[in-house]
């Protein structure tokens, strides 16, 4: 190794970089590495590499580093770099997925326009219909993502407003039907409201973002052509919402995941659609927020698959209302 040009600049990098031979034999180190490792470099040289190295990784002071190899004719350079915590890599996973969730929309906006610009005059009624409604359901698309970036920041900062009156259940939920079904065409959906249910205790803009979010949820991730269910009754001094899917459903241990910021569960169905893992997220925090609470039950059994969202929501009873004023809720 003694001849090696680059002995010099390795040994001026801010990383920590190994040299073995075929065999994995250490030749040198550098002196970050030897630092880092708070080892000898010269006694490393009776070291193989797989002393160190397992799966591409090396623990060094209690942190993990990933290792990328250069491989050369005699020999290998490993160089050691710091791995990404999860949060990084979370935050690094949803800086990508925004990303391309603001891309697709803009892509699909700016091409129809342009066709429809440059070629108007060749273009029947029914293809500039059609062109138009593309661009108004990329910009819905789009005004979604922004609203659950504006929601997400709200929520950290603890800037968000609530005002509390009674709404009508069945409305606000039949409201955000419409929303959902222009989306999901080949979908069917299947609303049952028991009769003389009481009124929720709730921000009347923020229920409806709650049931856009967990409908659309429901019909993104299951299949064309199946039902989605919607049942909304009293139960005791709440309001009880439950909305069942039945797509591939979710295992036990990702059950837990689902409402975590910028989780996606990884399936089939995951794989052929966007998403930015905020809307559950949101759902929660919101639902909570106004004294409720939301579960979900899934089965994966290929014979009773599908996934519920359970929502409970204080009923505008003179209990709940009394309540509300005497803890001073906004």
């Amino acid at each position: 190794m003694e001849n090696i040009d680059f002995k010099k600049i390795v040994d001026n990098l801010f990383q920590a970089v190994i040299v073995a031979d075929k065999k994995g034999q250490i030749l040198y180190a550098n002196d970050y590495f030897c630092e880092l490792f708070t080892t000898n470099c010269n006694k490393l040289k009776e070291k193989n590499i797989s002393d160190f190295i397992s799966d591409n990784k090396i623990e060094i002071k209690n942190e993990i580093y990933e290792t990328k190899t250069i491989d050369y004719d005699e020999y290998s350079v490993i160089i050691c770099h710091p791995a990404q915590t999860q949060m990084e890599k979370i935050y690094s996973d949803f800086i990508s997925t925004v990303s391309h969730e603001l891309r697709t929309p803009l892509t699909s906006i700016r091409g129809f326009a342009d066709t429809m610009l440059f070629s108007y005059d060749k273009l029947d009624e029914s293809q500039i219909k059609k062109f138009l409604q593309i661009i108004k359901d990329q910009s819905n698309r789009l005004i979604k993502l922004i609203e659950n970036l504006l929601s997400i920041s709200r929520m950290q900062t603890q800037n968000e407003m609530l005002v509390y009156k009674a709404v009508n259940v069945k409305s606000q939920i039949e409201q955000a039907l419409l929303i959902v079904k222009n989306q999901y065409k080949t979908h069917h959906f299947l609303f049952q409201c028991e009769d003389g249910i009481m009124p929720a205790l709730v921000d009347e803009n923020k229920f409806q973002q709650i049931m856009i979010n967990v409908l659309d949820n429901a019909a993104k991730y299951s299949e064309s052509n199946t039902t989605v269910e919607i049942t909304a009754k009293n139960h005791d001094n709440n309001i009880k919402i439950t909305v069942n899917d039945h797509g591939t459903g979710i295992t036990k241990e990702n059950l837990c995941k689902i409402f975590d910021k910028f989780a996606r569960i990884e399936n089939h169905l995951t794989s052929k659609t966007q998403g930015s893992g905020l809307g559950l997220y949101i759902v929660k925090n919101l639902v909570e927020k106004m004294n409720g609470s939301i579960k979900a039950e899934s089965s994966t059994n290929p014979d009773d698959h599908g996934t519920s969202f359970i929502i409970t929501l204080p009923a505008a009873s003179y209990t709940n209302q009394c309540s509300k004023k005497l803890r001073g809720d906004r």
